[in-house]
């Protein structure tokens, strides 16, 4: 398995994905494979004494995270074709997807006026759904609630590199790797 670092600021952590091919377990199992190898080193370079054997515990809305361990924080997400581990100091999400077909039924039930507005109007619909969509995931990925979230409520206006948010306490990256949307959320 080869693993690339995908670029973030230092201070966001560490972003790491690798290809994957193969049905949703294995793609999963990749994901996972990626934060077992990827963990030490993320630690050694931090300065970080992980604990032998590392434990692993889930929140009561079933987000995982490291038993015994609060100076690291992870998530994890997959799709066909990429697998990507976010390591960072704080609580985090990551989502990757690969460019979808925009559904009208999705954009009105999930979507903000403001991102409906920008679809619309968008050159590339299903690439802005998509990015759109990866930033809501990562969000609600790392308040460690999962998509029962009101997706509407929370909306992202993107102008050039810039992401902007309606809720506050949230720091974004997003990228385009390899024809996959890659977004990051850490709450600082």
């Amino acid at each position: 398995m080869e693993i690339t670092r995908l670029p973030l600021p230092e201070e966001y952590g560490a972003l790491f994905a690798c290809a994957v091919e193969g049905i949703i377990r294995e793609q999963s199992a990749a994901a996972h494979a990626v934060l077992d190898e990827m963990l030490p080193v993320y630690a050694q370079e931090r300065g970080i004494t992980l604990p032998e054997p590392l434990r692993f515990a889930e929140t009561p809305s079933g987000k995982p995270y490291l038993a015994e361990q609060s100076a690291v924080h992870f998530n994890l997400s997959h799709c066909k074709g990429l697998a990507v581990c976010l390591l960072s100091p704080y609580e985090c999400g990551v989502d990757v997807e690969a460019k979808r077909l925009m559904r009208d039924k999705v954009v009105r039930r999930s979507y903000s006026k403001t991102e409906q507005t920008a679809i619309a109007a968008a050159e590339d619909k299903d690439l802005l759904f998509t990015r759109l969509w990866t930033l809501k995931e990562a969000y609600v990925k790392a308040l460690g609630i999962g998509i029962g979230y009101p997706m509407k409520e929370v909306g992202f206006t993107l102008q050039g590199g810039a992401i902007r948010c309606s809720k506050s306490g949230a720091d974004f990256r997003q990228m385009l790797y390899e024809g996959f949307a890659v977004s990051v959320c850490v709450l600082r």
